[in-house]
């Protein structure tokens, strides 16, 4: 196996990093996006950071952030090609390799990341074989201009030409009801541009398979954790309004109704159009967005893309993790006021049943008070006796503390309210209205 380098100035490879990127000279000059990064570091060039390129998007100024060439006793920077060639081999040995051959050492045509080559600026919420993993996938992807599209965008295509074909049936048919069920991913690009935007996304979304995730019906990510959301959106030229046929006859017919002194409504003209110029852009669920630019097309860019999908999926799940704690904090809060307030509401009860007890054991000592006056008579007759005894029972019926059954009345419930324990209600609830 034979490796080709390259030499460039350090001024122009910091000139080339700073107009397009580390990705886009990685790119353009077919190298290896993180050895790219390791030798800018040993050389001691600075290169932006990922933040630098979304604000640049944006269209914020970033002429602060850009930071100065430091010098250097080495002018040239010699960079390792990311294509290897294959030696020349007899045409007797291209077969596949038997069970014996397969252990031997065998050359690839493919560039790997090494683990010391792992760019410690991006992915900082992975560990560093899954980051290998995923700087490797990015590395390598490209646009699969001649292979099957992905099942998902086919499905998402077909469901396209169906809504349009039920669309065109109603109008034939002159049904003004709306044609439900509008697929509207591909809404903000023209028919031109959708082809383009199959395969972008196909390669993105082969790529996150790849990688262990999913793509879902409506063409969101499962990504890691967390679902992913992007659109995809052409940008549009603002031109001049050219007036067609029927808007020129119908001002024709206000200007001369206007000069007859007649009313009539102007027609609503519109002054400028708006025409899709074939410049796309991938939008994420926050707004910020990658486009094309005029030194690079989003198909160039596809493994900044992919990184930042993952990005993504780190900051939804921070939110996630953040929406979470703080429904685990309101619920806690929750619960927590409603303990607080059955505990109060428990406490209540039981002071008022305390009250309740204690004027039920106020009436025992005061029916006893009343017998111990009763039987300070010097004459005791049999049926005073009689009643004493009866007497002493209903104290004792009424004494929260002893809680005699009667044999009538059955056990008072000590706890509830006097209006609950009225003798009369107790009777009229057990036997009618003194139904013996």
């Amino acid at each position: 196996m034979t490796k080709k380098t390259m030499t460039l100035s350090r001024q122009q490879l910091y000139d080339e990093i700073w107009k397009v990127s580390v990705a886009g000279v990685a790119r353009k000059y077919n190298l290896n996006y993180s050895k790219l990064i390791a030798k800018c570091r040993e050389a001691n060039i600075p290169f932006p950071s990922s933040g630098y390129w979304t604000k640049k998007n944006l269209g914020k100024d970033v002429s602060g952030e850009v930071v100065a060439l430091p010098p250097s006793d080495n002018k040239d920077v010699e960079l390792l090609l990311a294509g290897v060639k294959l030696e020349k081999k007899k045409k007797a040995t291209l077969k596949e390799p038997n069970a014996d051959e397969s252990n031997n050492d065998t050359e690839t045509a493919r560039e790997t990341i090494e683990e010391s080559d792992v760019d410690d600026t991006v992915l900082t919420f992975l560990d560093g074989t899954e980051k290998k993993r995923i700087l490797q996938v990015s590395s390598e992807l490209s646009i699969r201009d001649k292979k099957r599209l992905h099942e998902q965008l086919i499905k998402y295509r077909n469901s396209i030409i169906e809504w349009k074909r039920k669309k065109k049936e109603a109008h034939d048919q002159r049904r003004h009801n709306k044609t439900e069920n509008e697929p509207v991913f591909f809404n903000e690009i023209s028919e031109e541009s959708q082809q383009r935007a199959f395969l972008i996304l196909d390669a993105l979304f082969c790529a996150v398979e790849k990688l262990g995730g999913e793509v879902n019906a409506d063409l969101s990510m499962h990504v890691m954790e967390d679902i992913v959301r992007i659109r995809i959106a052409e940008g549009q030229d603002k031109i001049k309004h050219e007036l067609t046929k029927q808007e020129a006859r119908e001002l024709v017919e206000y200007n001369d109704q206007i000069k007859r002194n007649k009313w009539a409504p102007k027609p609503q003209i519109r002054k400028y159009d708006y025409v899709y110029n074939g410049k796309l852009r991938i939008i994420f669920g926050d707004g910020e967005y990658i486009r094309d630019s005029e030194k690079e097309k989003l198909e160039d860019r596809l493994g900044d893309i992919l990184l930042r999908i993952y990005e993504k999926s780190d900051e939804i799940r921070i939110q996630r993790e953040r929406l979470e704690e703080e429904r685990r904090r309101q619920e806690e809060e929750a619960r927590r006021k409603e303990e607080i307030r059955k505990q109060k509401e428990d406490e209540a009860r039981r002071t008022k049943e305390l009250l309740n007890q204690a004027e039920d054991y106020k009436i025992a000592c005061e029916i006893r008070q009343y017998i111990a006056a009763v039987a300070q008579q010097k004459d005791i007759t049999p049926e005073i006796a009689e009643w004493l005894a009866w007497a002493k029972k209903k104290a004792d019926w009424y004494d929260p503390i002893i809680a005699a059954e009667d044999e009538y009345l059955g056990r008072r419930e000590h706890s509830k309210s006097k209006e609950e324990k009225d003798l009369d209600k107790i009777n009229k609830g057990r036997y009618g209205i003194w139904g013996w």
